[in-house]
């Protein structure tokens, strides 16, 4: 835990000092600290996951100066996900897990898993931060973006993140 740790501060960091409300290719937006949120622990009704889920976007917030809008969808976020959970791993495999990550839960049900809230933070930010929210470019954002963090989110669990189940048949 002590490593995940690391790395779950180094997501932050990253998204703080190095990608604030950073546009690549005017389209793309990169937010590392949503794989802290998906990857954090799960427990049924905790009120852990969202008070964790408020400090890292109150954090994110205070360094954006965006006015609540991290913590705001943050705590959509990781509510939507305890229900989302249950509905997709299912109560018997979340007992077991530590880290729902892609090499515990699998390549296709951690895409069934994330992508949804993924696109569930884009849509919230696209709708807080934009004053027109139905227009082209803010949907190429929000379906551009998502693709680009599911694909960084899958990346940086195969480099960085070990499996602690050994030895068993998948």
């Amino acid at each position: 835990m002590k490593n995940n740790f690391l790395l779950f501060s180094f997501l932050v960091f990253l998204q703080i000092f190095v990608l604030n409300k950073l546009l690549f290719f005017k389209y793309v937006v990169l937010a590392p600290f949503i794989l802290v949120l998906l990857l954090y622990r799960y427990k049924k009704d905790s009120k852990e996951n969202l008070i964790v889920g408020f400090l890292i976007g109150l954090f994110i917030d205070i360094f954006n100066d965006s006015l609540g809008v991290y913590s705001l969808t943050s705590i959509v976020l990781v509510y939507f996900r305890n229900l989302w959970v249950l509905k997709i791993i299912g109560q018997d495999k979340t007992d077991e897990l530590s880290l729902l990550s892609i090499r515990e839960l699998g390549r296709i049900q951690f895409l069934f898993y994330s992508s949804p809230i993924v696109l569930l933070f884009f849509i919230l930010l696209s709708f807080l931060e934009s004053s027109n929210f139905l227009n082209i470019d803010n949907l190429l954002t929000i379906i551009l973006s998502t693709i680009v963090n599911i694909i960084f989110m899958i990346i940086f669990q195969y480099l960085f993140l070990k499996s602690n189940i050994k030895n068993e048949w998948r």
